[in-house]
């Protein structure tokens, strides 16, 4: 064959083979999760989803800030006076103030100041002896007032149970993060393994070519002899032909299943990757001991967990919300009046002039259907999570047996496909002996040699499976490090 035609076969088939391993990345499933984990979008998308539910629970204890405002004004009232003695106009110059702050334990302080400044305007024919005096005048006026719950409100469970539901709200969503880098590590389980399983089976496909190619050399021999017919040597280059179309797509689905696995972890689909593979020795136990380990460890107990703290927390806020109004308030406060404003201003802050009272308010609703409404709302959720928990203690239940009975068959299956191979391996090169002797033909050779790459192909889809089956459980007991960031 021409060295230029050799060259151009050679650029056709390195065409259809992978980069060189030389300049692939080794790839162990830790490394996959860890760049997948970086830069997932849903992984970033439930970070903030955690943030903004803190951000609630800081805006529930903006329910104990203390609140202030002020307001400064004039007015002018103008109106038709009902008698000869009666004032036409009136106007009035005010600074007002109140500062007020509610505490954790239900009970409020309320601070009011009020200062204005009054002028009476009378008619011309009004005699001055009989207009108000002083005039303008001045008034100050301060007050504290305190409210306590005795009934509903007492010991602020709104503020309390809503804190309470917040933090467990939070806890919910920290859990569910750690609940989307398990689906992840669910996805990541199979394509690597899948990447894995095509890599393996390229190696394979190109040792059928290689029995392929010694095997059409030695007929090629035979025939060249006069010992075998043109034929036979046919029946291997068929063989060969039909191994290349193996290694081809072979090939082909290597690159696929190495595309997958590059987009998984948001890389470009081409990168030559290398897959390193470290076993995963989940613990053996029983069934309940495996369930125990997986309900202590699964993030989706702990959210299911937290979600019901957090329901009951809203239910006691209901049923509080329910409650009568019964307030005890207190109020002290200070009165100035004075035709001077800085003695006004300055009699405010005595209790020579004073407002003491005490009282008792109460209040409720007939029949309080939104409080009710609310009661059994929350009483459904409460449900709705139990009924949750149940299914999801069934579901993984049901995935642990599963998946224990697969590591079960399929070690004992792993354990008999090597068997056949070392049986067919040995059938294989028994017949090539009696071939060489002339005491076989090609179709007996043919067929062997195919029986021995089933043999081959069932064994390594076998063992793949198992440790794919090995990380599987790992990942439902809680104890796959990739994830959980431990050691078994």
């Amino acid at each position: 064959m021409k060295w230029y035609r050799r060259l151009a076969l050679s650029i056709v088939i390195g065409s259809f083979l992978p980069a060189s391993l030389a300049q692939a990345q080794e790839l162990y499933f830790d490394d996959v999760l860890k760049t997948a984990f970086s830069n997932h979008p849903d992984l970033q998308s439930s970070a903030v989803q955690v943030k903004m539910r803190k951000a609630e629970g800081m805006q529930i204890e903006g329910a104990l800030d203390t609140r202030y405002g002020a307001s400064i004004g004039v007015s002018d009232e103008q109106s038709q006076a009902t008698n000869a003695f009666s004032p036409e106009a009136n106007n009035v110059a005010f600074v007002s103030g109140q500062l007020s702050k509610t505490f954790s334990g239900g009970s409020s302080l309320t601070g009011t100041l009020n200062y204005n400044r009054s002028e009476l305007a009378y008619p011309s024919t009004t005699p001055a002896n009989i207009q108000s005096s002083p005039n303008p005048i001045y008034m100050h006026q301060i007050d504290l007032i305190y409210r306590y719950p005795l009934a509903s409100g007492a010991d602020n469970p709104t503020y309390r149970y809503q804190k309470d539901a917040a933090r467990q709200e939070v806890k919910a969503a920290e859990f569910r993060v750690q609940m989307l880098r398990e689906q992840l590590a669910n996805q990541g389980i199979a394509l690597y393994f899948q990447f894995i399983l095509s890599d393996l089976s390229l190696e394979l496909a190109k040792d059928g070519v290689v029995r392929a190619k010694r095997l059409l050399s030695y007929q090629k021999k035979r025939e060249r002899f006069g010992l075998i017919e043109k034929s036979e040597r046919l029946q291997a280059e068929a063989l060969l032909a039909t191994r290349q179309l193996q290694q081809v797509q072979a090939v082909s689905a290597r690159d696929m299943a190495q595309t997958a696995l590059n987009r998984f972890m948001f890389k470009a689909g081409g990168q030559p990757i290398e897959p390193k593979l470290k076993s995963v020795h989940a613990p053996r136990m029983t069934e309940s001991e495996m369930f125990l380990l997986a309900e202590l460890r699964r993030p989706i107990f702990k959210v299911l967990k937290a979600q019901y703290a957090a329901a009951e927390a809203r239910l006691a806020q209901a049923n509080e919300s329910d409650e009568h109004q019964l307030d005890l308030v207190g109020q002290v406060g200070s009165r100035a009046l004075d035709e001077g404003s800085g003695a006004a201003f300055g009699q405010g802050f005595t209790l020579n002039d004073r407002f003491v009272a005490l009282r008792v308010e109460f209040s409720d609703v007939f029949d309080n259907k939104t409080s009710r409404a609310v009661i059994q709302r929350n009483v459904l959720a409460l449900e709705n999570i139990k009924i949750e928990q149940r299914k999801t203690i069934e579901n993984i239940k049901t995935e642990l047996a599963n998946i224990a009975a697969m590591i079960r068959g399929g070690e004992a299956t792993l354990k008999a496909s090597k068997q056949q191979v070392n049986a067919e391996k040995k059938k294989f090169n028994a017949e090539m002996l009696r071939y060489q002797e002339g005491r076989s033909s090609t179709t007996a050779i043919t067929q062997f040699e195919g029986d021995l790459r089933s043999a081959e192909l069932r064994a390594l889809i076998q063992k793949v499976s198992l440790n794919q089956a090995e990380y599987q459980l790992a990942l439902t007991l809680g104890k796959l490090p990739a994830v959980f960031g431990e050691e078994l």
